[in-house]
């Protein structure tokens, strides 16, 4: 699984649709789903460039053994774990 998430994660982030790190096994990914504020302050949600890649992503991560979290997910698979979290939640 580890060797899968790296190449999807690589492509998600040269699209601009992600950034993560790795540690070890241990990633911390965050999807760029924000794109700032329009003239009335309202948010405005940034509309990903790769979606097939996204859904990739998100097909990976129904696969996890476990899922833990109410915000921020952290997936658990066999051979790494995965925290998830999304730039619209910092807003």
């Amino acid at each position: 699984m580890f060797e899968m998430l790296v190449m999807v994660l690589d492509r998600l982030a040269d699209s601009g649709d992600c950034r993560f790190s790795i540690d070890g096994t241990e990633f911390d990914v965050t999807m760029c789903d924000f794109d700032g504020f329009d003239d009335e302050w309202d948010e405005v949600i940034r509309d990903y460039e790769d979606e097939e890649m996204v859904d990739a992503l998100f097909e990976l991560l129904d696969r996890a053994e476990r899922v833990e979290g109410d915000f921020y997910h952290t997936y658990y698979f066999e051979d790494c774990t995965l925290e998830l979290g999304f730039d619209s939640y910092d807003i």
